[in-house]
């Protein structure tokens, strides 16, 4: 399973973000730019391994009453 890092929703809020080994590598606004980017820095390793995530703008909490 892939290792999810901690992701500033400040820094990241609203935008898509690339983890590869636990690692973001890229980001951006659209996923095309995202996955652009990611190849670019991580052309040795395989596609596949690129995970795409899209950070919430803000913070948001669920209860369960």
């Amino acid at each position: 399973m892939e290792k999810i890092p901690t992701i500033d929703i400040k820094k990241y809020g609203g935008k898509q973000v690339a983890v590869v080994n636990g690692k973001i590598v890229a980001s951006g606004e659209t996923t095309r730019e995202v996955l652009e980017n990611a190849k670019k820095k991580i052309a040795r390793s395989h596609w596949q391994k690129i995970l795409l995530i899209t950070v919430p703008r803000g913070l948001t909490v669920v209860y369960k009453i």
